[in-house]
């Protein structure tokens, strides 16, 4: 039969219809078996597709580019979750049972690996690092902070994240406290700051910390019964305003025609996915105003996603995080906050429309179930704590005597943990960061401080500019006279 679109690199069958993965297009198409003509269509989940099979349920298909084979749902091409192909090029396969057949172009080997079993999630892409969180407390002005308090939210073992030995908090605190969301937080009581004077807390901890991926089937999650102590993660919050009608309005056009729980989180998140422009401009806005204005930070697409998942009956609580910025050693003074939803048969799965936000298919369908392995999550909670408010990471009370104003910096370094042959930590050069504590200057009408120009590699640069500059306006003096 004639194949009417550009380029078919693989093909199965599901019983009705053919299925046919395009490489030129990008696509995956549903083909009519007596004449040839398209069905439907949908992107693949990556942008270099090679082969598809059909298991009985749901589609596979291979991606050379990403290394990937995703499995996707017949109705609507979402990207449910993913295994690791098992070679460089995987190009073409077959399920058989609870198996695919992989066949590797590079390799010129077939593999033979298993479908997701009963395991609810998978961890792989090991890193071990040394993380530091710390934040340092300044007074600036006239007057006093008097009982500055400081409270420390304390990471602890998840899936894809274990500690290595106990913390280092520094200094030691007064005592250790839970929240009613069960978060443990450190109280440093720091006393008295005059004006000028400065106070920095932290903690140390080394990490293992994994990629993970939760292996959901719709259909485990439609049999499953949801526990009955999650009624705090259904409730309303400010941050949330379940009654408000955008909210109440888009649940109801959004999940009329989901079948289950799954249905109705995967629809939630694939629109904010959608409809959410990263902006961290407003401050922490309520799910309400995020939604009618389109835009938001990490904590505000959390803040509309759980209210969501929430209106539509799907527990839900966020995570707050500090991050890996690009290289192993780094700093993160931004911080990553997304949500979680409960999922019967497999527990609190990570949901991050923010990162999925823009993606192709294969990327969104792995951060509906998936994290990757540059975060360490610190705070976990369903909305206000009476330790923490809304923050994570940190918070701090204090109370204000004369016109003092109390600034902060919180940051966070990475560090690997050495292998054989590398620097230890504490020997390796310091990642440049801002500093709270370091000694003011007056700032020059280049927005940096005098002191930092005056030495160093500007010295030599702007000597060299002005001996350039000096040199070109004498060459030309001499051909001018």
């Amino acid at each position: 039969m004639p194949y009417y679109e550009q380029w078919a690199t693989g093909m199965t069958h599901d019983g009705t219809h053919l299925w046919v993965v395009d490489a030129r297009g990008d696509e995956v198409h549903q083909i009519d078996p007596v004449d040839g003509t398209t069905i439907a269509s949908f992107p693949a989940p990556a942008e270099e597709p090679t082969g598809i099979a059909f298991d009985g349920a749901y589609l596979w298909v291979a991606d050379h580019g990403t290394d990937q084979i995703y499995m996707l749902d017949r109705r609507q091409g979402r990207v449910i979750t993913s295994l690791v192909a098992p070679g460089p090029y995987p190009s073409a396969l077959v399920a058989a049972g609870d198996s695919l057949w992989v066949a590797d172009y590079q390799l010129r080997k077939l593999h033979r690996i298993g479908l997701p079993d009963e395991t609810p999630y998978v961890e792989d892409q090991e890193r071990r690092v040394r993380v530091t969180f710390a934040v340092t407390y300044r007074v600036d002005g006239a007057g006093s902070v008097e009982e500055l308090t400081a409270r420390l939210a304390l990471p602890r073992d998840i899936p894809g994240q274990h500690l290595l030995g106990e913390l280092t908090i520094e200094p030691a605190p007064a005592r250790i406290d839970e929240d009613r969301w069960g978060q443990r937080v450190a109280i440093l009581p720091l006393g008295s700051l005059a004006a000028g004077e400065s106070r920095t807390v932290r903690w140390t901890g080394d990490f293992a910390l994994f990629r993970t991926r939760f292996q959901i089937r719709p259909e485990r999650v439609a049999a499953a019964e949801l526990p009955d102590d999650l009624g705090p993660y259904l409730r309303d919050d400010k941050k949330y305003d379940l009654s408000a009608k955008v909210i109440t309005d888009l649940v109801t056009e959004l999940t009329a025609e989901a079948e289950d729980s799954y249905d109705r989180a995967r629809a939630i998140y694939d629109h904010l996915t959608e409809v959410i422009t990263y902006d961290r401009s407003s401050g922490w806005n309520n799910a309400a105003t995020v939604l009618k204005r389109g835009t938001g930070s990490c904590s505000e697409y959390t803040f509309a996603l759980v209210a969501l998942l929430r209106r539509a009956g799907i527990p839900a609580r966020y995570v707050g995080a500090v991050s890996e910025r690009g290289d192993e050693a780094s700093f993160d003074d931004v911080f990553h906050r997304w949500a979680e939803a409960y999922l019967p048969g497999y527990g609190w799965v990570p949901i991050d429309a923010n990162a999925g936000h823009g993606e192709p298919p294969g990327e969104r369908g792995f951060f509906f179930g998936g994290r990757s392995n540059r975060h360490v999550v610190t705070t976990i909670g369903g909305g206000a704590s009476e330790l923490l408010d809304w923050d994570y990471n940190s918070y701090e009370t204090y109370q204000v005597r004369g016109q003092a104003k109390l600034a902060t910096k919180t940051i966070a370094r990475y560090r690997p943990l050495p292998r054989e042959g590398d620097v230890e930590p504490h020997e390796a050069r310091r990642v440049l960061a801002p500093r709270l504590d370091d000694p003011a200057a007056p700032p020059d009408r280049l927005g940096g401080s005098s002191a930092a120009l005056l030495g160093g590699p500007w010295l030599a640069a702007v000597s060299l500019l002005v001996g350039l500059g000096l040199g070109f306006v004498l060459s030309r003096r001499r051909r001018v006279g």
